[in-house]
């Protein structure tokens, strides 16, 4: 069952999410919420767009999910905003070798909130900060619009 919240609740989840995230130092309990934020702030912009006062009203968001690239698809907010479209986590090793752990998206906030981290070639947890701060840029932007 999703739990319905209003657009106002949206954007304070917004706004303390990411107040949160920018505490020094850095660690992925700080990119989880910051990866929160995002997902708070897209799900608050495309409830607006759609004139929903209401999550559970948006069926975008429950299609969506936890999936940033999807919201941006939602919003089309534009390619260079979204992350990796295929991200991984060191492999497991067991007796026949080791078990692989490819993720999308929509699965970050599970990797940082168990406490492992993305070694995709190329693809940190710094980069995927980087780009989540991108997505912040952009939120700033289109929730200060009337």
């Amino acid at each position: 069952m999703v739990i319905p919240f209003t657009d106002r609740e949206l954007e304070k989840a917004w706004r303390e999410n990411k107040f949160a995230s920018e505490k020094i130092p850095r660690s992925n309990a700080h990119r989880l919420l910051l990866f929160y934020a995002v997902e708070c702030g897209l799900k608050a912009i495309l409830m607006r767009r759609q004139g929903k006062n209401r999550s559970d009203l948006c069926t975008d968001i429950s299609e969506c999910q936890h999936d940033v690239n999807k919201l941006l698809d939602c919003l089309s907010a534009g390619g260079s905003l979204k992350l990796p479209a295929q991200l991984s986590m060191k492999p497991i090793k067991c007796k026949n070798g080791n078990d692989e752990r490819k993720f999308t998206p929509g699965d970050i906030n599970q990797m940082w909130r168990y406490g492992g981290c993305c070694t995709a070639t190329g693809i940190t947890d710094e980069y995927l900060e980087k780009k989540l701060l991108e997505i912040v840029n952009w939120i700033d932007g289109e929730l200060r619009r009337p």
